[in-house]
């Protein structure tokens, strides 16, 4: 009876942290969007219009594909959850029946850890995803930085201090 209690803390750990993480998507998602309006209507003080605006299409489609790993692993988590729930159950009802329903309780915990695992593994993809997007993002604004110093030169070596 224990193990299936230590596995849902430890699985709804997972899904608020999961969840946590699902919200930071929408909110970059909804900026990248307000950020596209503006550029679109030319409402945008910002300089390099075509070049954002294609950064940006390709920011949201990593987004896209960051939100739907993130929504295998909240599936996965919570059907987990849900087998852990039946496996204390199942070890109650086992008892009931003078042990003949073993393979149940047992059953229902390697489904919920396998989906735990399933789940953990689309959180290492989608963080993994997240840390290409920074470094597209960083690589990105510091291109607009280099050509905002020097226009129409290239990238120029800084002065000597």
């Amino acid at each position: 009876m224990i193990a299936p209690a230590i596995f849902l803390t430890a699985n709804g750990s997972l899904i608020i942290s999961t969840s946590n993480r699902m919200a930071r998507v929408v909110d970059r998602i909804r900026v990248l969007n307000d950020a596209s309006d503006q550029l679109c209507r030319g409402t945008s003080t910002l300089d390099f219009a075509p070049e954002r605006m294609a950064h940006i299409h390709d920011q949201l489609d990593r987004l896209v594909s960051r939100s739907d790993r993130i929504r295998f692993a909240l599936v996965g988590l919570y059907m987990a959850f849900g087998a852990f729930v039946g496996t204390s159950l199942g070890l109650a009802v086992d008892v009931c029946f003078a042990n003949r329903l073993a393979a149940l309780p047992t059953s229902l915990a390697v489904f919920g850890v396998s989906l735990m695992l399933f789940a953990c593994v689309n959180l290492v993809r989608e963080a993994l995803e997240a840390l290409r997007s920074n470094r597209l993002e960083i690589q990105f604004y510091r291109a607009l930085h280099e050509r905002r110093r020097c226009p129409g030169l290239g990238s120029v070596s800084p002065p000597p201090t």
